[in-house]
């Protein structure tokens, strides 16, 4: 993703070969066809937060099972340690949502020595 949102453009597809189904699948990246086709973000970096990322290509942000499906676990109801997993869960869920794919992307080309 940082790739993409560096060029703008196509990425290396055998290095997004593995996850470019599900970044697909989850609308974050589009192909586009003809002599220079490949694949392109489906909206400007600076609007894909990374938590929009990591749902994408891993699903909910979920640091135990039992939060998603309490089913999974019988202590769910009394768990001493459920409130501070959701915390958990919760802060950082923040952390990704305040940070998006054009900072990140920026921040990669500071550190090459690559500027606008």
């Amino acid at each position: 993703m940082v790739c993409l949102a560096e060029h703008h453009q196509n990425g290396p597809e055998r290095y997004l070969a593995k996850i470019i189904q599900d970044l697909r699948r989850s609308g974050l990246i589009r192909s586009v066809r003809g002599a220079s086709g490949g694949y392109v973000l489906s909206e400007p970096p600076s609007k894909i937060s990374l938590l929009d990322i990591w749902e994408g290509l891993e699903g909910t942000l979920c640091p135990v099972d039992c939060l998603d499906s309490p089913a999974v676990c019988d202590m769910w109801a009394e768990c001493p340690t459920r409130g501070v997993w959701d915390t958990m869960r919760e802060a950082m869920a923040e952390v990704l949502k305040s940070e998006n794919l054009g900072g990140l992307a920026h921040r990669h080309e500071a550190k090459l020595g690559k500027h606008d």
